[in-house]
């Protein structure tokens, strides 16, 4: 397959780059592995001073990003600079939290004392999407270079430029060189590569369905894997909510980036007593984002990845109405610009319809029913998904009560839902195993190790 660069906006080709042979991954993997077999050595807080560099390489060049991602996954820029601000607070958080989490600690025992060490173990290979395309890679690279590991990355083959900026980021902010690489492989040398015993562990950020594949080839080669996949996350709203700001975060989390992103309120869940309320304020508010030009500083919402990401969503919306569902507003923009699609809301969507029931990519949000707690969290367990959940009411009780009933990994509560530096983040059921960032992100992929010493007898 080739890695192409094609701007969704202008529906333009920018740049095509060919898969690389066997010969030359293996060079790349090789330098990695004799690179990290001294980067293991230096201490945490000598692999860290290049984390921190690499937060003001960030802050220098976030205009250029922004731009890069807007012509290649068509991110709006305003979003686009959110973002490298968002790496770069990572870096920060690493540079200044990764040594003391990495020190040993002292565990009571029947030795006269013990140790928990935590060891780098080789390459990590890094399997990442497209919509996110900076802030999904850092999240895996710096626990892992700061850990004291190596690492590849896989970009998703849209992207590719994005990739290859991500690698001169590194190498300008003082990592050896060869620690990490942008790798252009096909799908067969993916498993060729998770089978290298170089490759000591494989972080993915994607569908379920390519969690299912890729977990099997690291399964049957013995690979630890951290999976963070798809979701449909509910956004329950209860009578005693605040709606204004209800509404507000609910227009956020459901239509930034286009509404590409894992953990974007999906299903939009509310009380019967102020369903029709909600909906009017809502539905205000959707149609006053603006649509268009991602370069443009004033758009909302930029044009989908591509194409055929449009068709596929406008499929669900059509199947949807269908089903008995009503849609008050947007849809797909029309030939002109083909991967642009209208934020849409739709009313009263049945629970077998595809908005209801399938993961949306795309700025569509379903509005649903329900009478009380219980119905609220069968509807948000309905998925086979289990990433995010938000849940608004003033009842502290009640949302406590509701955040511990939802299978999921994240709960917000007045909030959106949302990943940070300094919390583990990840799913359950399809939507992965496994935590990235903070402590359990950095030590995931690292080798635990138990040193005891006994007294010598006499």
């Amino acid at each position: 397959m080739a890695y192409t660069s094609f701007d969704p906006w202008q529906q333009k080709e920018i740049a095509v780059f060919r898969e690389m042979s066997d010969g030359i991954l293996d060079e790349i993997t090789e330098r990695a592995w004799s690179t990290f077999r001294e980067w293991r050595m230096l201490s945490p807080e000598e692999r860290c001073k290049p984390v921190a560099a690499m937060a003001n390489v960030l802050h220098q060049r976030r205009e250029e990003i922004a731009k890069l991602m807007a012509g290649e996954m068509g991110k709006p820029v305003t979003q686009g600079l959110a973002e490298t601000d968002k790496c770069a607070l990572l870096c920060r958080w690493y540079a200044e939290h990764a040594p003391g989490l990495l020190e040993p600690e002292r565990r009571p025992s029947s030795a006269q004392v013990s140790y928990v060490v935590h060891e780098p173990q080789g390459i990590i290979l890094g399997i990442m999407p497209w919509n996110f395309p900076f802030w999904q890679v850092f999240r895996f690279i710096i626990p892992a270079l700061a850990g004291g590991n190596a690492a590849l990355l896989k970009h998703a083959s849209s992207v590719p430029r994005c990739a290859l900026e991500i690698e001169d980021i590194v190498k300008s902010a003082g990592f050896p060189g060869g620690l990490f690489r942008t790798i252009f492989p096909s799908h067969q040398q993916v498993e060729r590569v998770i089978a290298d015993r170089r490759i000591r562990g494989v972080s993915l950020t994607g569908s379920t369905a390519a969690g299912k594949r890729i977990a099997s080839v690291a399964g049957t080669n013995l690979k630890k894997m951290v999976m963070e996949l798809g979701g449909s996350d509910p956004f329950i709203v209860f009578p005693d909510a605040d709606l204004d700001m209800a509404v507000e975060a609910a227009v956020f989390s459901r239509y930034q980036n286009g509404g590409q992103s894992c953990i974007a309120a999906k299903r939009i869940i509310v009380h019967t007593v102020v369903y029709e309320e909600f909906r009017a304020k809502f539905v205000s508010a959707v149609k006053a984002l603006r649509s268009g030009d991602p370069l443009d500083p004033l758009t909302d919402v930029g044009p989908l990845v591509n194409a055929d990401a449009a068709e596929e969503l406008d499929r669900q919306l059509r199947e949807t109405v269908r089903a008995g569902a009503k849609l008050l507003c947007g849809g797909r923009a029309g030939t002109e610009h083909p991967a642009l699609f209208i934020p849409a809301v739709v009313d009263d969507v049945p629970l077998s319809s595809p908005l209801a029931c399938e993961e949306t990519f795309g700025p569509a949000a379903p509005l649903m029913r329900f009478r009380d707690a219980g119905e609220a969290v069968a509807l948000a367990n309905s998925t086979p998904f289990g990433l995010g959940a938000t849940v608004w009411t003033s009842d502290e009780k009640l949302a406590m009560e509701t955040a511990r009933e939802i299978d999921t990994g994240t709960v917000a509560i007045n909030g959106f839902v949302k990943s940070e530096p300094g919390l583990p983040f990840g799913g359950t059921k399809e939507s992965g195993y496994g935590r990235e960032l903070a402590a359990e992100g950095l030590r995931e992929l690292l080798n635990i190790k138990t040193i005891s010493i006994f007294n010598p007898r006499g």
